[in-house]
């Protein structure tokens, strides 16, 4: 008892130079994550070299840019098993490298029906890299770092989104969107090798961190069962529907329009403001982490906290409150993007409800609602904008308040089912219940 009391971490106390190895885990894993986020939003900069090069009207290139978000939200649902049986070393290898192939399929795509498999192939391959570096966290890093490490790579991630901006378009004009996205390609490739190389490196990533109790596997459908007959899976799919379809819907596509036909802002104007709503997203993310890790009791009140706030900030979309000046909607977006990455502690808030052994599981069955909200709310909230008749080129600004205020209906009702979720384990400094 006097040994434990001096030294009380003996076991679990990590290798000297295990942070050296885990910190090479974390920079391929982000850098990984980084090109799938690239990946997923890179049509919209070349979509005037797809109209022209392979003859797409609008419908077939909108249909080509959700290409990759229909097989990557299907693509959760083998995921997870795959992940908890399987391993994340050969899961993630192999799916990026079909994601890579799929890139440079789309690279050289001589048709649309050609380009529209390599997009399939790469919402298929990127489907696993966040799911993937989560499972890792969960078996190689120390568990009180997991919320930390999973804010940490969704805001580095976010680089992709940077990338396929300017960058894109810039490169695009000095080599073309072909030889573009077969340089893409191959960088997927290499980071997909890596991960291989790296997680082999020391023992199989499918082996628990030395501070993990070891678990036994549980039957695939039997995790399966266990988790759709919880309230709190639901409750949670539920608000990770709307906090991500909203959020994607918004910052992705209608908020740029709002502030052009509504607002009167230039494209330059608006494309600032939603850069500062991107800035928001990637600082929130570690300060979510860390706070779920170190300062509170529990990552739900860390979650439940941050998307209360993010609703609030959609409230003066709708009219209620006036907002007029570009630095009054650079704060007002920036604080949208802060407090909705605080969602993503929903993942880890549902880890802990669930034994190690069928995280993935669990994971990938909330991120499918986390994608299918933008796959579903993205195109409904333009159908309702589309209802009202337009003014020229242009919609009036009811139509667009009123898709901001089903967004904030839909977060407010998720929210309730949410705050009504089973919590997750007690955190450091607090005693279990009872």
């Amino acid at each position: 008892m006097a040994a434990d009391r001096k030294n009380p971490r003996t076991d679990s106390t990590p290798n000297p130079l295990l942070p050296r190895r885990l910190l090479l885990i974390f920079s391929i894993l982000s850098a990984l994550l980084v090109a799938s986020m690239f990946h997923r939003v890179s049509n919209a900069v070349i979509a005037p070299n797809l109209t022209r090069d392979l003859g797409l009207d609008a419908e077939s290139l909108g249909f080509l840019g959700g290409a990759y978000f229909y097989t990557f939200a299907l693509l959760q649902i083998p995921l997870g098993p795959m992940l908890d049986r399987i391993g994340p070393r050969i899961v993630v290898t192999v799916l990026g490298l079909v994601g890579a192939f799929g890139s440079l399929l789309f690279a050289y795509s001589p048709s649309y029906p050609v380009a529209l498999l390599g997009r399939v192939l790469i919402g298929a391959g990127m489907g696993c890299v966040l799911m993937g570096s989560l499972k890792v966290f969960v078996v190689r890093f120390p568990p009180e770092l997991f919320a930390t490490l999973m804010g940490s790579i969704v805001s580095i991630g976010t680089l992709g989104n940077v990338l396929a901006a300017s960058p894109l378009a810039y490169l695009t004009s000095l080599i073309g969107w072909r030889k573009t996205f077969f340089l893409a390609g191959l960088v997927t490739a290499a980071l997909a090798l890596l991960v291989y190389w790296v997680l082999g490196k020391g023992g199989e990533g499918g082996q628990p961190s030395p501070s993990a109790p070891a678990e036994l596997p549980i039957p695939v459908l039997s995790s399966i069962r266990r988790i759709l007959r919880s309230l709190s899976f639901w409750e949670m799919g539920a608000v990770s529907f709307f906090r991500y379809g909203t959020f994607i819907s918004l910052s992705g596509l209608w908020l740029g329009p709002y502030l052009m036909d509504a607002r009167n802002y230039s494209p330059i104007q608006a494309g600032n403001l939603l850069m500062v709503l991107a800035l928001g997203y990637i600082l929130g993310g570690p300060v979510a982490g860390r706070l779920s890790d170190r300062s509170f009791y529990s990552g739900k009140a860390v979650a439940l906290a941050g998307m209360v706030l993010y609703s609030v900030t959609l409230i003066p979309l709708i009219g209620i409150v006036t907002v007029e000046t570009p630095f009054a909607f650079g704060l007002l977006f920036f604080g949208m993007g802060f407090f909705n990455s605080f969602g993503v502690i929903v993942l880890s808030h549902g880890k802990g409800l669930y034994p190690a052994a069928m995280s993935g599981t669990v994971m990938t069955g909330i991120n499918f609602f986390t994608m299918a909200g933008g796959a579903v709310l993205m195109p409904a909230l333009g159908r309702v904008i589309k209802s009202f008749p337009p003014a020229g080129s242009s919609y009036p600004v009811e139509a667009y308040r009123l898709c901001f205020l089903i967004c904030f209906l839909g977060m407010v009702v998720s929210l309730v089912l949410y705050g009504l979720s089973e919590r997750d384990a007690p955190r450091k400094g607090e005693k279990a219940d009872g």
